[in-house]
């Protein structure tokens, strides 16, 4: 037997702690993501992070929240990032990329990607994209017919919910707004008017704020997510929502991969295994639409997504290229004609 004595115990110890520190429990990697909290990160635990972690023997630690706040903790970091992967919407794919913030993308470690609708390949934006959601009109059927345009929102004595400019939908409502009166994505002014003539304004500021003013019946029609609103169809409530005849907008979730991220094979997994149809068919009883054509969804709960070529079709997608530069001078105009 090889006697050790206290100098090399000492030493070992030290050795021993120097990984640990380096290395969680079990020598399993650690992996960071930027990811959304409440339903959806409960969907994420039960049914994604298990098989993940022992298929790249990694510990996944999650921060919360959304790629608001993950962006400026990427740019502060850019050379050592706190984030493996983050979750972004279109919008904020779009700004990251022209930044510089992503890894290249890696069609050929994430075949899945080719099972996905055109409008969600990252030749179009640029981000691997699992989710589509759609921006449709709500309203409340016993204050109003189903508005066969979004000018109908304009008529006397309704209550209409506006999403404030500090979200994707609130962009998108100001350049609806603007559009309907005579502006246009590069001419956001007639938009800001148009608000401003709406009889009742109800600015909600975040889904939940939303979602607690249709729950109690503040806002008799709005801008907002269509599977929220299905949400509260399926919850009893006396909402229902429709497609003005200028369409609906959509909008792309998906994840990226920050430059100089360590383990990036892994984050390359994560990507396509959320492009997939088993990781996008856990998410559909929730109402997260997949972005994968090939996710069966029996016809009562695909009625309630954004579902099939011809629905995403329809969509309308907004230009970020063109309205990301002008969101610090959008809200503090903002600020300037509805909080100053």
């Amino acid at each position: 037997m090889i006697g050790l004595n206290r100098r090399d115990l000492l030493a070992g110890a030290g050795v021993l702690a120097a990984s640990m520190a380096v290395r969680p429990a079990f020598g399993a990697e650690k992996f960071v993501i930027g990811t959304f909290g409440g339903t959806y990160e409960k969907i994420l635990d039960a049914s994604v992070i298990p098989g993940f972690e022992s298929a790249n023997n990694v510990k996944v630690q999650k921060e919360l929240g959304w790629g608001s706040k993950f962006i400026p903790k990427i740019i502060a970091s850019r050379k050592n990032p706190p984030f493996n992967l983050v979750y972004i919407n279109e919008d904020e794919a779009i700004f990251g990329q022209n930044a510089g913030l992503w890894e290249d993308i890696d069609t050929s470690s994430t075949p899945n990607v080719n099972d996905i609708y055109n409008v969600c390949k990252p030749d179009v934006v640029p981000m691997y994209t699992g989710i589509i959601y759609e921006f449709t009109c709500a309203y409340n059927p016993e204050k109003m017919d189903a508005p066969k345009s979004w000018a109908d929102l304009w008529r006397p004595g309704l209550n209409v919910g506006v999403p404030h400019i500090s979200s994707t939908y609130g962009m998108i409502f100001l350049m609806i707004a603007a559009q309907l009166n005579g502006g246009s994505i590069e001419n956001l002014d007639p938009g800001f008017k148009a608000l401003k003539d709406l009889p009742n304004m109800k600015i909600y500021k975040g889904v939940t704020d939303g979602f607690g003013k249709f729950q109690r019946g503040e806002v008799d029609a709005a801008l907002f997510y269509r599977h929220r609103i299905q949400i509260l169809k399926d919850d009893g409530l006396g909402i229902d929502f429709t497609t003005p005849s200028e369409g609906t907008y959509g909008m792309r979730t998906g994840v990226q991969i920050p430059k100089n991220a360590g383990n990036v094979a892994a984050g390359l997994d994560w990507a396509n295994r959320m492009m997939g149809p088993e990781y996008q068919t856990a998410f559909a009883p929730k109402l997260y639409s997949p972005s994968n054509k090939n996710v069966s969804l029996d016809a009562g709960l695909a009625a309630k997504h954004v579902y099939g070529q011809d629905k995403v079709d329809s969509l309308r997608f907004a230009d970020w290229n063109i309205l990301n530069p002008k969101k610090s001078e959008l809200i503090e105009k903002w600020n300037k004609e509805f909080t100053g």
